[in-house]
């Protein structure tokens, strides 16, 4: 017997069999993804570089992998935003570091002096921070990304070490260079009167001078120098969510607390490497990167502030502790570049002079006070004539408009009904 099939359902299991086969063909096997390893996403997959080493270490590996995703840093610090009102054009910011590769893509056009390599990577990941250009495959940018660096070598490149007298001399030649912001990527442990002279120096030359509050060595943190001086702005580093990163503070042989002014993200933080790849670091030195940028955002949006003007706007704008400025961990707070530009110290909003606002003309007349008293109260009294007049109407009917005779009461109720 030969089953008879109706051609409606026919045509309905044709279709279900042709969306099956097209649903086996979209699962099919897809092509492998580029491994991990290719394409890092992660900052802990890159080669972490660090300002001292061994001197029998061997210098810092690094490639070319770069990172796609914007780093963290830039959103906490809200970049984005201030860049629209200043990206460091014509700041120049030097650097003291024992090396930096100014021939990395994100730095070709903005280190002046660098060297070609630089075994640490320290130097090099600085002046990404604070200064590295937009490049294609990057998610990289720097603080002040039209700012220029100047490279001024200090320091062994083979260990990182610098001595007070290399410190001394390096900040000299900074201020020479014609930089208004001097960055020390690493500080000493000692102070001296040569190193008390050269700040002196920068402070009279109109250079602020941005250090790390502390060093880092084999005995733990010390108070990093020339942080110390009152007239350079000491940085510490925090967290990825804001928090210090010092597990307490440090004291001095004085007796004193180690000065700590401003925070400053200082925790697997992306920069760029040697040979144009990107390297993640931390500490105190890289925080204090990110205040020299900042620095250089402000003195290309206000050229006319001093060196103690922008140290004063950066401390008094800063994100500031729940215990307040005398927090010896994280001094006024965590640095703020959108506020330190919008912001005038003494909290008040910065503004420009000009004339009072003044409304275009409303297409649909003037809504002035005494004429739309005018309007709404004509309106209420005719509202009020065409009640009176309603309930006169009723009343009229309900009598046959005859008049009410002597003493015939009025049938207002039933009329109102």
């Amino acid at each position: 017997m030969t089953a008879h099939t109706d051609p409606g359902t026919a045509r309905s299991r044709l279709r279900r069999t042709a969306a099956a086969a097209l649903a086996l063909g979209l699962l099919a096997p897809l092509p492998a993804a580029p491994a991990a390893a290719e394409t890092p996403q992660d900052p802990a997959s890159l080669t972490p570089v660090h300002p001292f080493k061994g001197e029998d270490q061997p210098c810092a590996a690094t490639g070319g992998d770069l990172v796609e995703q914007t780093p963290w840093t830039h959103h906490f610090l809200g970049l984005s935003r201030a860049h629209d009102l200043s990206t460091g054009e014509g700041v120049g910011v030097a650097l003291l570091a024992p090396e930096v590769d100014g021939g990395a893509p994100a730095l070709a056009d903005a280190v002046e002096g660098g060297q070609s390599t630089d075994c640490l990577g320290f130097g090099t990941s600085l002046a990404g921070v604070v200064a590295a250009r937009s490049v294609e495959g990057s998610g990289l940018l720097g603080v002040a990304p039209d700012a220029s660096v100047t490279a001024v070598a200090t320091g062994s490149p083979r260990t990182g070490l610098v001595s007070v007298q290399e410190a001394a001399a390096g900040i000299g030649r900074a201020v020479d260079s014609g930089a208004r912001v001097v960055l020390v990527g690493t500080g000493t442990w000692e102070a001296s009167p040569a190193l008390e002279s050269a700040v002196a120096d920068a402070e009279e030359a109109d250079v602020l001078v941005v250090a790390p509050a502390t060093v880092p060595t084999s005995r733990g943190p010390l108070p990093g120098h020339p942080a110390q001086n009152a007239s350079v702005l000491s940085v510490a580093a925090h967290d990825v969510e804001g928090l210090p990163m010092a597990e307490g503070p440090l004291v001095l042989p004085s007796g004193d607390l180690a000065r700590v002014d401003l925070i400053a993200p200082g925790d697997r933080v992306v920069g760029s490497g040697p040979g144009g790849g990107h390297v993640v670091t931390s500490g105190d030195g890289v925080a204090a990167a990110f205040v020299a940028g900042t620095a250089a955002l402000l003195m290309a949006r206000e050229p006319e502030l001093s060196a103690e003007q922008v140290r004063e706007r950066l401390s008094t704008t800063a994100y500031a502790s729940p215990r307040g400025d005398a927090d010896p961990l994280s001094g006024h707070g965590r640095v703020d570049p959108l506020a330190a530009m919008a912001i005038a110290p003494g909290g008040t909003p910065a503004g420009v002079v000009g004339e009072g606002f003044v409304p275009d003309p409303s297409p649909y007349g003037s809504v002035d006070a005494p004429p739309t008293a005018a309007v709404v109260s004509v309106t209420l009294l005719l509202i009020v004539l065409c009640v009176l007049g309603g309930v006169v109407i009723k009343r009229g009917r309900a009598r046959k408009w005859r008049p009410a005779a002597h003493g015939e009461p009025v049938p207002f109720g039933e009329a109102v009904r």
